[in-house]
């Protein structure tokens, strides 16, 4: 009988596959992961270094086009970096201080010409000192509280400002925050963008070229007339002949009267929406605020908050004005103040300043010539170069107070 025999001990070659195993996920770990970090370093490090400027931050970069209305007629020329104002050099400040200003409409200039913008009043009245002062007209119309996070990311990446300025405008921001949904970016896309911001910003194709206003007012009366209701057609025939022949003519920007056609009461709504609508408008405007303060908090910069007075909420003309195009304005709107309240206090729950030059407008308001020109344009609701002025002015002595 054969003698039992003590187990062989494991030979070199049956320990050898376990280590070449744990190697190779090694190696697969370190190219899934180090790989990516290499290619994304050197993405950073061609963008330091080729410093090629910023284009179409906004709109078609060199674009020029007219912007003709019953009220106006002015040219809106975009600089080469797609901004309406003049180009600047990227990164900080060489010196002084430098300013961005955030919003819609209003800060755009809309209607104005471009050194009649608030942005640009405030640039040339500065703090009053030798001071340089730059402010970047960062406008965009159509924009809203949902925008302004990418609009700041842009402004921060490529201007460094000292301060950033967010215009929002009185009582319709937080309107638009209840319509609206805020767009939703893809994981992925927000990992690309950031692991490869060069790359990503050379793929971007480039936005089309501007149209004339009044062609796509032209374009876009036509279709909204289509979608009206047989009630709203009756509303809408009970519009002045005026009104109804600059609307139809693309001389009235057709949002605003299809607006006022199938939601008459909508500068109403944060004062009759009740507390389910008001709560959300809130919640919306909170979580914006966190954002933008977040982003200004990590580069360094300081964040205000400016209340752009809206016509119907501080001047009775202008909310005649509303009227006629169509809109149910009771006159106790310029006597509110729910609406300004709302972005004092979530403002001060996170510790961001706000300009608030409401009062200023209803004072100048209640004492403004009927037959001057007042602060905004009778039908289409934005500022004159007047009320932009007035804005200007009232946030240059804000964040520059003069002595007494």
């Amino acid at each position: 009988m054969t003698e039992p025999t003590a187990a062989t001990p494991p030979t070199a070659a049956t320990q050898t596959p376990p280590r070449r195993s744990k190697r190779r996920w090694l190696f697969v770990a370190i190219c899934l992961v180090g790989i990516p970090l290499g290619l994304s370093g050197l993405d950073h490090l061609v963008g330091l270094l080729a410093g090629s400027p910023p284009r179409h931050l906004l709109f078609p970069s060199g674009s020029r086009v007219r912007h003709e209305s019953a009220e106006f007629d002015v040219e809106v020329v975009i600089s080469g970096q797609g901004l309406r104002d003049r180009d600047f050099p990227e990164g900080p400040a060489a010196a002084g201080t430098r300013l961005v200003a955030i919003g819609d409409s209003f800060t755009f200039g809309w209607g104005v010409r471009a050194e009649e913008a608030w942005p640009k009043i405030l640039e040339r009245h500065g703090g009053g000192t030798n001071e340089k002062i730059e402010v970047i007209n960062f406008g965009f119309p159509g924009a809203s509280p949902n925008d302004y996070s990418w609009m700041i990311t842009q402004a921060l990446d490529h201007f460094r400002p000292d301060i950033v300025l967010i215009g929002t405008l009185q009582g319709d921001d937080l309107i638009q925050l209840v319509e609206q949904e805020p767009e939703e970016v893809g994981g992925t896309r927000r990992l690309g963008e950031t692991l490869f911001p060069t790359l990503f910003g050379r793929l971007k194709p480039a936005p089309p070229t501007m149209e004339s206003y009044r062609s796509v007012f032209l374009k876009s009366q036509a279709y909204l007339r289509s979608t009206l209701t047989a009630k709203q057609q009756q509303r809408y025939q009970g519009l002045s002949p005026e009104v109804r022949r600059a609307f139809e003519s693309g001389l009235l920007n057709p949002s605003l009267v299809h607006t006022a056609m199938t939601h008459p009461g909508r500068f109403t709504q944060p004062l009759t929406g009740g507390s389910r609508w008001q709560g959300d408008a809130e919640t919306r405007f909170r979580r914006c605020v966190r954002q933008w303060a977040d982003q200004c908090r990590r580069a360094d910069a300081k964040l205000k908050v400016v209340i752009v007075p809206d016509g119907p909420y501080v001047s009775q003309a202008a909310a005649g004005g509303m009227r006629a195009v169509g809109y149910d304005v009771p006159g106790s709107l310029t006597e509110s103040t729910v609406c300004q309240e709302v972005v004092i206090e979530i403002c001060g729950e996170a510790g961001v300043g706000v300009i608030n030059p409401v009062a200023e407008f209803r004072k100048a308001a209640d004492s403004e010539d009927p037959n001057g020109p007042g602060d905004y344009f009778e039908l289409d609701g934005h500022f004159t170069p007047q009320g932009q002025r007035r804005l200007g002015e009232a946030v240059s002595r804000s964040i520059w107070p003069r002595p007494e």
